[in-house]
């Protein structure tokens, strides 16, 4: 499925769509040319809710938490105890209008969600 990006995946502000593809219940990918990202379903490991701030609501359309799924990027490791999952920076995708936003968490608010946590504190 294409989606439209409407708030940049950081560092990867020239993306302006991405093509999602869901691989199983826990990963999920999402890609535009050379540039590719492991997506993570953060419910499958730990408990992971937030505040959607309002701006990011509107940038999304949303009209039910229902059409929102979230994901967080993981940096795969050649040794899958190795790799690193992002909980403070989450991706968030309104599949019903097919849109995408990265945000940044609050870290003050949210000190739970590491930029880089370990994926083997989760297996």
């Amino acid at each position: 499925m294409k989606i439209k990006i409407v708030a940049p995946i950081f560092g990867f502000d020239d993306i302006g769509e991405v093509m999602f593809e869901e691989i199983d219940d826990f990963f999920s990918k999402i890609e535009n040319g050379d540039v590719a990202f492991t997506l993570i379903n953060p419910a499958k490991l730990r408990e992971y809710s937030f505040e959607i701030p309002s701006f990011y609501k509107e940038l999304l359309k949303l009209e039910s938490i229902e059409d929102v799924v979230v994901y967080n990027i993981v940096i795969i490791s050649s040794e899958i105890e190795k790799s690193k999952i992002n909980f403070a920076a989450p991706i968030i995708i309104n599949k019903k209008e097919k849109i995408l936003v990265q945000i940044a968490l609050d870290e003050t608010k949210y000190k739970e969600f590491g930029i880089a946590e370990s994926i083997s504190e989760y297996l």
